[in-house]
């Protein structure tokens, strides 16, 4: 099973996320991170369903908790 979401799996998290952050709504940039909800060590799938674009600095204070 593979762990990164596609390009067209990226596009498609963006055009969901209306271009904003899921968490802060800050505007996106191509450097957004495509993140797994249930997290892909805990079985969550890379799928878009199980998917959701974030800012940087938000995924990454995802991963401190």
């Amino acid at each position: 099973m593979r762990r990164l979401f596609t390009q067209n799996q990226r596009r498609i998290l963006v055009w969901i996320a209306g271009g904003h952050c899921h968490q802060c709504g800050k505007q996106l940039s191509n450097g957004f991170h495509a993140d797994h909800i249930k997290s892909f060590a805990k079985g969550g799938k890379t799928i878009t369903q199980n998917g959701q674009a974030l800012c940087p600095a938000c995924n990454l204070k995802k991963a401190e908790k």
